[in-house]
């Protein structure tokens, strides 16, 4: 009987825990995405589209938008760039190879672990290959907690198959309640 007890509680545990991670925090792609305090107020170059509310599915946004999350989390990707790998990355032969800039601005109430960022690239149809080349400053996610009301910035790059068709998934996985962005040529 204890042993059903204990089964019993385990599946209602189960039942509660995985209720609460259906939960999810919606936003909108913003015009003027804010800047965080440790960089200076500048107008963003790039162009947004009209804000929109999407509780609980991925986030579709070209290259260059910004999307902001309920809670005050801003990111953006930049448009991607050509890049030549140094002799010292670890990649193998790809068509083309693209860069691109990530940009996340916290203005919720907590930290940010930017170490658990997830990305990934397809193009034509195939899963691109990240690069890390610290010549060409593609070293990863930061690691360090991004503070209330301040910005990180890095750099991320992939061997595609086509520089005209990349689609990448990015999700900021230290909340699971804020959906994935999906960024598209």
């Amino acid at each position: 009987m204890p042993r059903l007890v204990s089964i019993v509680l385990t599946l209602l545990f189960a039942l509660v825990t995985s209720s609460a991670c259906l939960a999810t925090t919606s936003g909108n792609v913003d015009e003027a995405p804010p800047a965080g305090s440790n960089r200076p107020d500048e107008s963003p170059t790039d162009e947004t589209s009209e804000p929109g509310n999407e509780p609980s599915q991925d986030v579709e946004l070209a290259f260059g938008k910004s999307y902001t999350w309920d809670d005050g989390v801003t990111l953006t990707v930049s448009k991607g760039k050509n890049f030549k790998p140094s002799d010292y990355s670890a990649v193998e032969g790809a068509n083309a190879y693209r860069r691109y800039t990530i940009t996340v601005v916290n203005k919720s109430t907590k930290p940010l672990d930017l170490n658990l960022t997830y990305i990934t690239v397809q193009s034509n149809n195939k899963e691109a290959e990240q690069v890390f080349d610290s010549a060409n400053d593609l070293e990863g996610s930061p690691s360090t907690k991004l503070l209330k009301g301040r910005e990180s910035e890095w750099n991320v790059g992939f061997g595609v198959a086509n520089s005209d068709d990349v689609v990448m998934e990015i999700a900021l996985q230290d909340n699971f309640e804020r959906p994935s962005l999906i960024y598209s040529t």
